[in-house]
């Protein structure tokens, strides 16, 4: 990519979990947590729980995607004026807290199942 500006777009099919307790049909991945919400870190939040449940992702290099630009809005405003918000630092607090709680919940599964997370790539 030309620019840091650039943003991966997961696009996942809705598929309902049949083994749920209540019976149910519930998606089989997470939804977005929605402590994340207004602006910043929510498709973060999103990938890195995918990755923790062990989805694989994949380049589809014809594919294209459409984005309709928009005015920006309040909150990415307020994402943006780091001198009067704290909102970009309460999200990073919150982002590293949701990083632990994923590590909590999974850890368990992952050692008994001998599978890791995916990693994320590395720089080149």
């Amino acid at each position: 990519f030309d620019s840091l500006r650039y943003e991966p777009y997961v696009v996942i099919q809705w598929c309902p979990d049949s083994g749920s307790s209540d019976g149910i049909a519930k998606p089989s991945a997470p939804y977005y947590d929605e402590r994340f919400s207004g602006y910043g870190k929510n498709k973060i939040q999103l990938i890195s729980h995918l990755r923790f449940l062990g989805y694989q992702f994949s380049v589809l290099p014809d594919g294209f995607l459409v984005h309709h630009p928009h005015p920006e809005s309040k909150a990415k405003n307020v994402w943006n004026n780091v001198d009067e918000y704290d909102m970009h630092k309460d999200m990073d607090s919150l982002y590293k807290q949701y990083l632990q709680e994923l590590m909590k919940k999974y850890k368990a599964s992952l050692e008994e199942s001998g599978t890791a997370f995916v990693a994320a790539c590395n720089k080149r």
